[in-house]
């Protein structure tokens, strides 16, 4: 289980430094939200002296990735005192988590499998196994830290607290 567990984290990490956001079944997704800053307004005196396209360059949007856990529903009921507050805004004719946040994926137990050397239903049952034993340990009021690497998780008195690696963000 811990082989297949440093699977699934080195997946996610390179996944996430990839640019790309992972949903995992009856756990949650791992996405980005977009934060753009609004392009400066041009000076009315116009510099001959400097390049035309750095001036523009200097005008764009700039856009921001910040990273951010978004729960799954079943997850999100057991951790009670978790703000529940939408950590990605998104349009409202999304409606299901793959489309939440910034070029999803769904947690593609195959490359796992292939890092760990093992049956893809062996990782496919062993991840199932691993966050139905985590909802468990919710269920009964267990305090849990999760080391990602990339993020901890931490439930403590049914709050839910995330904690994203700087070269993330």
């Amino acid at each position: 289980m811990l082989i297949i567990w440093r699977g699934l984290v080195t997946y996610l990490d390179n996944t996430l430094r990839g640019g790309h956001s992972v949903n995992i079944r009856k756990f949650g997704a791992f996405t980005y939200d977009v934060e753009t800053e609004l392009p400066k307004i041009s000076t009315r005196r116009i510099n001959l002296d400097a390049d035309i396209d750095c001036q523009r360059a200097e005008r764009k949007h700039v856009h921001h990735l910040k990273p951010r856990f978004v729960v799954d529903p079943a997850l999100q009921a057991l951790a009670i005192r978790y703000h529940g507050k939408e950590q990605v805004v998104n349009p409202k004719s999304q409606r299901s988590i793959y489309q939440k946040g910034f070029r999803m994926i769904y947690a593609n137990p195959v490359p796992i499998a292939a890092a760990c050397q093992m049956g893809k239903d062996v990782v496919e049952d062993v991840l199932r196994t691993i966050f139905l034993a985590i909802q468990d340990l919710l269920k009964y009021d267990n305090n849990i830290t999760l080391q990602f690497g990339f993020c901890q998780i931490t439930f403590i008195d049914k709050n839910m607290k995330v904690t994203f690696a700087p070269y993330l963000t």
